[in-house]
């Protein structure tokens, strides 16, 4: 039997049978918990191409085989798993406690006989601890570098230092009272969030939002889009001393916000997506006012980043460092701006267009080097692209109601999948008599954050906070 049939025969048959199809093995999607109706169980979301993804749903014995031998992916998956239900993954090549820490009984009891950091010896090999606490405004992350003079040889991450437990929270809540939990979970893409859960909850009720609550979710998630990708860019040539873009790029937001403000109320499009529909409908006018200041700050910026990519300190910096390649990137099933810079062909809006992305027609845009530079012109690339998706809806307007009644009491199961501004994100959920018995969330940063040491490793440790923001990963949106 050969290493690969070895592994192979430690999944479960259902498991095994779906990884050995050809052409390829697929790409996973998720790996989640479930105590069930009928028992503990482990789910497996895969992608195949298809219209759908192919769920299998495996009894969770005390121990399952584990994937990560053969889809390095699974990794943090049958980590988390195993925290949160006890299942064992035989095989696992790192076991660890992942949401526990050195200091909690989760990892002192599970690990007590293995180092909370993997470790690096050899003659020059220095050791770099960063975090979990952080010079900036942002939540607590940890980053342990080995390396040999400047030169990167490992990084370790360790996270969840702040996990929240939303799905624990969101179990026995009414389905139409969870909303406002699940726009909480990662505060810059509150509405991809609140639209993943809705798009769940109506597949549940068999229903379809009305074509004008489609249209405004449509203009709110690319203007989120076009919002991130906005500051991440001002952010990253802040990074490398080219200081007016962040100060350009704050602006640019800034007249965005105010402009969302004046059109729905809000400036984070906060209470806008319910399950059925929305919660606004705005005039004419304010939807004018609004296309005039994507139109005015995507000009803007379009300038701006190109004179900034063409300024000789940037694109050196820029240029060769931080590199993911293809094949790390498939590895990883690394989703959003991050796998399309390194050639992946992954983008929800055209893969498995829902609501009103399925009356555009656009090509997302795919470049291959997989450096920093390319992550950046991919989110240059992809503002131009949001704000022509705004533009073109809001001047196509529909015409009717803004929702459609949910009805009540609801039973099922729900998966629905969004492209956020970081990437594939997603939400299954299972309701019995309109109460939320289990709803798993994947974002896209939990997938994003384990390929990240794939592009550091072998570059200089200097141009790691280029690299780190040039991913631009949520800690809240990991830690959910």
């Amino acid at each position: 039997m050969t290493p690969r049939e070895e592994k192979l025969a430690r999944l479960a048959p259902a498991l095994r049978q779906a990884w050995v199809r050809e052409p390829e093995p697929p790409r996973l999607v998720s790996i989640f918990g479930d105590t069930g109706e009928r028992g503990p169980s482990v789910h497996y979301l895969l992608d195949r191409g298809q219209a759908d993804y192919e769920e299998i749903e495996v009894e969770a014995a005390t121990e399952l085989g584990s994937l990560t031998p053969l889809a390095p992916a699974a990794a943090w998956h049958e980590r988390e798993v195993h925290d949160r239900f006890g299942t064992v993954f035989a095989g696992h090549p790192d076991p660890r406690p992942l949401l526990g820490h050195a200091h909690d009984a989760l990892a002192a009891a599970a690990a007590a006989d293995r180092p909370e950091f993997t470790p690096v010896a050899g003659e020059g090999i220095t050791e770099v601890a960063v975090g979990p606490v952080h010079a900036g405004i942002i939540e607590p992350g940890h980053f342990r570098f080995s390396t040999m003079g400047d030169r990167v040889i490992f990084l370790e991450l360790r996270h969840f230092y702040t996990h929240k437990g939303t799905e624990d929270l969101l179990a026995g809540l009414e389905a139409a009272a969870a909303t406002p939990l699940v726009e909480s979970v990662s505060g810059d893409n509150c509405l991809a969030h609140a639209v993943a859960y809705c798009e769940a909850v109506e597949q549940i009720a068999g229903l379809e939002p009305p074509p004008r609550a489609q249209a405004l979710r449509l203009v709110g998630l690319e203007l989120e889009r076009l919002l991130a990708h906005v500051g991440d860019f001002g952010a990253l040539c802040g990074d490398v001393g080219f200081a007016p873009m962040p100060a350009l790029a704050s602006r640019l937001k800034e007249d965005l916000l105010r402009a969302s403000a004046r059109c729905c109320g809000t400036r984070t499009w906060r209470g806008v997506a319910i399950p059925g529909g929305v919660t606004v409908d705005p005039p004419a006018a304010l939807r004018q006012e609004l296309a005039h200041a994507v139109e005015a700050a995507e000009r803007e910026f379009a300038t701006l980043a190109g004179l900034a990519l063409r300024t000789p300190s940037v694109e050196m910096r820029f240029e060769g460092a931080g590199v993911l390649t293809a094949g790390a990137a498939r590895d990883w099933a690394a989703v959003g701006p991050v796998a399309r810079a390194s050639g992946a062909s992954l983008d929800l809006r055209r893969a498995r267009p829902r609501g009103a992305y399925r009356r555009q027609a656009f090509t997302p845009p795919i470049l291959a080097a997989g450096d920093v530079m390319a992550r950046a012109r991919i989110r240059v690339l992809e503002a131009s692209l949001s704000a022509q998706l705004i533009l073109e809806t809001l001047a196509d307007w529909p015409a009717g109601a803004v929702r459609h009644p949910v009805p009540a009491g609801l039973d099922g199961g729900g998966l629905a999948a969004v492209e956020s501004p970081r990437g594939e994100l997603l939400y299954w959920l299972r309701l019995r008599g309109g109460r939320i018995l289990r709803c798993a969330i994947r974002s896209p940063s939990f997938q994003n954050w384990p390929a990240l040491p794939s592009a550091v490793i072998g570059g200089i440790i200097a141009d790691f906070p280029m690299i780190n923001k040039s991913f631009n990963l949520s800690y809240s949106g990991c830690d959910r």
